[in-house]
Order: structure tokens, then C-alpha cells, then sequence
């Protein structure tokens, strides 16, 4: 908890390097941002019909699931919905997207 930010990236994008380099990974290209969650249990954002445009949080989430290469996004953020099943389903989504 007491380790900076910086030191967090700089300690991510090192490794990610590393690992997937000779790949053609470049971190400096290839990540747009780093997030970090230091809560021991988040909770991500639920649609609510109350104040959300159904249409447009489609599209937001369907922006947000778009592949970049060879990397897919699986979490239960990317159906705007904190649940398990939901990441599991993105989990499977994001591998068929491999496929």
C-alpha cells in the first residue's frame, strides 16, 4: 500500500516488457494507461437505467472490449457488471475473440 504509483507502472510495464517483447510488444506503443486498484475488493460501475443512455453505454463498453492485437480485455468492467458470472463470461468471450 505504501508503494507509489510510479513505482507500480514502472514495475508493470518492465515485466510486461520483458515477457512479451520478442513478440513485438512495445509497452512505450502498446499501453495507453495503467490502473491500479488498491482496494481489496472493488466493485465496478452497473448500468442504471435511471441516469445512463442504454445506447451509449453499449458503445462505451464495446469501444472498451475492442482488441488491441493480441491483448482482450476480461473483467467483470467489461460488461458494467461487479459480478463473478460476469467475468467469467468476459473471460470466455475474450479467449474466443483469440480463437
Amino acid at each position: 500500500m505504501a508503494m507509489p504509483f510510479s513505482e507500480m507502472e514502472t514495475m508493470v510495464r518492465e515485466q510486461l516488457q520483458r515477457i512479451l517483447g520478442p513478440t513485438g510488444f512495445d509497452h512505450q506503443r502498446d499501453i495507453a494507461d495503467i490502473t491500479v486498484n488498491r482496494w481489496s475488493h472493488g466493485y465496478s460501475y452497473f448500468l442504471n437505467s435511471m441516469y445512463d443512455d442504454e445506447d451509449e453505454s453499449k458503445r462505451i463498453i464495446a469501444a472498451a472490449r475492442r482488441p488491441a492485437g493480441n491483448v482482450t480485455i476480461a473483467n467483470s468492467d467489461s460488461d458494467w457488471n461487479p459480478y463473478t458470472h460476469a467475468a467469467i463470461d468476459q473471460a470466455w468471450r475474450a479467449v474466443n475473440e483469440l480463437s
